[in-house]
């Protein structure tokens, strides 16, 4: 697979001695989030979570990696705490990968030492702009468009009335960070239904599981995994946008807990999306790196705002591979202090965690087809998990192991394509 490409290969790094990354979580990004500052800093970072995956496990830009007990505020606090006693000399730049964990750092920030930046936003910035309903209403204000959509309570035991939107539809949590723990009960991340009656046992298995939160019922927008986009941003300390990108996905994971998360993406130039993501970040005081999902309506054309990130995302090195690396952005005003003018990711970039050939079964538009293949003729290729200076015999077998899992994953939840992704 031609996927070892470094997005900064040709600029040499001198190494800043001044810099520690702190990377919280054990997953894909976190190894993507180290690789960006490894590119723009010469530095090695530092994952903090309760396990990592093998990639990171066995990589060399990860000076250490510190197992923690639970992702609790108190137990971050301390482990954070801890490296900036231990690096008085440097300034810690903490970066959380999941939303319980951006959380679990908003919620212990003002008690951390000055030493240490978080490119989070302010907490009522946060919490609005993390909820989708909260979401929903702000896109309306907006003018920006987005799926019929209707808010379902969960607490007491008092029957939900049916839906009035027409089915099928699709079902998720308003605000992740309060239901990512039924994973382990078998809950899905999004659901999709063609009846009431399907609906409804939802509903009553949730309440069974003590969830009393809200879920989204939303129109099921047609389109497969290629109708799908990702809004890649990081927001100055002032309110100033300073950095974007924007990419089509062309094949998302589906694996039930998985869902929304994309394996393949290539990099586009959208500037109305990005003036309608400028928008909503300003309505939301929002700052920090953040990243919004959309998804262009096959019947009308236009791209739908779904709901709002407060992370880099999964798949950030796409904006990377694609020019802008945004920990870069991120350093340049959090501690630098000089964040420049807004920098649009705009070079050709196909990325990719699966094998191209994997890649290439799935893509049932010609055109798209034909956009891939020309990436890969011209060497613009990237996968953030093929890093060259960061592929040992041991890493690069963990990398393989990677690649056949998710062959093996698409045989059992997605063996082919839809029209629907579903």
């Amino acid at each position: 697979m031609p996927a070892e490409k470094s997005a900064t290969a040709a600029r040499p790094v001198v190494p800043r001695e001044d810099l520690l990354p702190v990377i919280l979580g054990g997953d894909i990004s976190v190894y993507a989030y180290a690789r960006e500052f490894h590119e723009a800093y010469g530095v090695r970072s530092v994952g903090i979570n309760q396990a990592f995956i093998a990639v990171i496990e066995h990589s060399r830009i990860f000076s250490d990696l510190v197992v923690t007990s639970s992702i609790e505020p108190d137990e971050l606090l301390g482990k954070i705490s801890d490296l900036a006693r231990a690096n008085p000399s440097k300034r810690l730049v903490v970066v959380p990968s999941t939303d319980a964990l951006v959380f679990s750092l908003d919620a212990v920030r003002d008690q951390l030492p000055e030493s240490v930046i978080c490119p989070i936003p302010a907490h009522d910035a946060l919490v609005r702009s993390c909820d989708k309903v909260a979401f929903a209403h702000a896109c309306e204000r907006l003018g920006l468009p987005t799926p019929e959509t209707e808010v379902v309570s969960l607490a007491g035991d008092a029957a939900i009335a049916p839906t009035s939107i027409g089915f099928p539809v699709v079902a998720k949590p308003a605000r992740s960070a309060d239901y990512t723990h039924l994973y382990s009960q078998g809950f899905r991340k999004v659901y999709s239904f063609s009846s009431q009656g399907e609906l409804d046992a939802l509903w009553s298995d949730l309440r069974e599981a003590g969830f009393a939160g809200e879920f989204l019922v939303q129109r099921l927008i047609a389109g497969d995994d290629t109708h799908m986009g990702a809004l890649t941003f990081y927001v100055g300390s002032k309110g100033d946008m300073q950095a974007f990108g924007a990419a089509q996905a062309l094949l998302e994971d589906h694996a039930p807990t998985m869902r929304g998360n994309s394996v393949a993406m290539v990099a586009r130039v959208e500037p109305e999306l990005m003036e309608g993501c400028r928008a909503l970040v300003a309505e939301f005081g929002y700052t920090g790196l953040g990243e919004v999902d959309v998804k262009r309506d096959p019947e009308t054309g236009r791209w739908l705002f779904f709901e709002l990130n407060p992370r880099a995302g999964r798949n950030s090195y796409y904006m990377a591979a694609a020019g802008v690396n945004p920990m870069r952005a991120a350093v340049a005003d959090l501690v630098d202090g000089c964040g420049a003018g807004l920098r649009v990711a705009d070079e050709p970039a196909l990325y990719t965690l699966i094998p191209l050939s994997l890649l290439e079964r799935y893509l049932a538009d010609p055109d798209l087809l034909a956009d891939v293949r020309r990436l890969v003729a011209d060497g613009r290729v990237f996968d953030p998990q093929r890093y060259a200076p960061d592929m040992g015999l041991r890493r690069r077998l963990d990398v393989e192991l990677t690649e056949r899992n998710q062959v093996r994953k698409f045989a059992r939840y997605y063996p082919r394509p839809t029209d629907t992704s579903f």
